[in-house]
């Protein structure tokens, strides 16, 4: 297993892929994760995001079949720590899936599994809807998944294909140049990869097809090894930390912006 210690404690790295059959981002771990946590006792209920048309709800899932309604990536924010003291007060082991925002605000609340989620940008969703039918032709009805990957935001389409088959068309665009459209906290995030969480989950790193895992402590490990155990995972070490650390990096860049905050009154533009 891949190793990193750095000041948040040792870090181990796997390439994860789900064995099950569902439609999922990337390896389509998370989904599979939370499923054996509900089964297990170890969740009682957790936080997760659905969407109406691509805009992000937030949700409370108790069961493996709520959880499929939230199994792709969605580039719009949502107000998913909301739900948070309604389910610490009416569950025992409540679980978080979200960004390293979400995360961050999480940290308030007595929660028994943090799932963060790799995160360099996110936009409002009257931006995605507007970048998507201005760049791309195209309603946001008619897309069928969306992902930012290798530098590039990726939407997918399913047309049409004779009398019943269907073919999938692909755009995409440089995510540099709709970055400056993002919404104004992601532009002095520091938090790339969801360091205050038990596991952060990605794509950087692992080959198409598989999460990079993040296990940020012995719990999650044990959970990530019997789940393996039972043939619902397929793990291999395969990450390149670089890449994971590169991204990372860039984020840690607006902690010097930070420090010098008034420039962001002063000078908008250059944000």
């Amino acid at each position: 297993m891949l190793y990193k210690v750095s000041r948040w404690g040792i870090m181990k790295y796997l390439s994860v892929k789900s064995k099950l059959n569902i439609d999922a981002q990337d390896g389509g771990f998370t989904t599979p994760l939370l499923s054996y946590c509900l089964e297990n006792g170890i969740l009682d209920a957790v936080v997760v995001v659905g969407d109406k048309n691509w805009k992000p709800v937030a949700y409370l899932a108790t069961t493996p079949t709520e959880l499929l309604k939230s199994t792709k990536s969605k580039y719009s924010i949502s107000p998913n720590n909301k739900l948070l003291e309604y389910a610490t007060e009416n569950y025992d082991k409540v679980g978080l899936v979200g960004l390293p925002c979400h995360i961050l605000g999480g940290l308030q609340f007595n929660l028994a599994l943090k799932v963060g989620l790799f995160c360099t940008k996110n936009f409002y969703y009257e931006t995605i809807k507007n970048i998507i039918k201005e760049r791309f032709g195209l309603n946001i009805d008619e897309v069928s998944k969306m992902n930012i990957t290798k530098g590039k935001f990726v939407v997918e389409t399913l047309k049409k294909k004779g009398f019943a088959g269907t073919e999938k068309v692909v755009y995409e665009i440089p995510i540099k140049e709709i970055e400056k459209l993002c919404n104004l906290g992601c532009r002095v995030c520091t938090d790339f990869s969801a360091k205050y969480a038990d596991v952060s989950v990605g794509s950087v790193g692992s080959e198409d097809g598989w999460n990079t895992v993040i296990i940020r402590n012995k719990m999650v490990e044990d959970i990530i090894n019997e789940m393996v155990e039972k043939g619902l995972i397929e793990v291999k070490e395969a990450v390149d930390i670089t890449a994971v650390e590169k991204l990372e990096n860039i984020k840690k860049k607006n902690e010097e912006i930070n420090k010098c905050s008034a420039y962001f009154a002063v000078c908008p533009a250059l944000f």
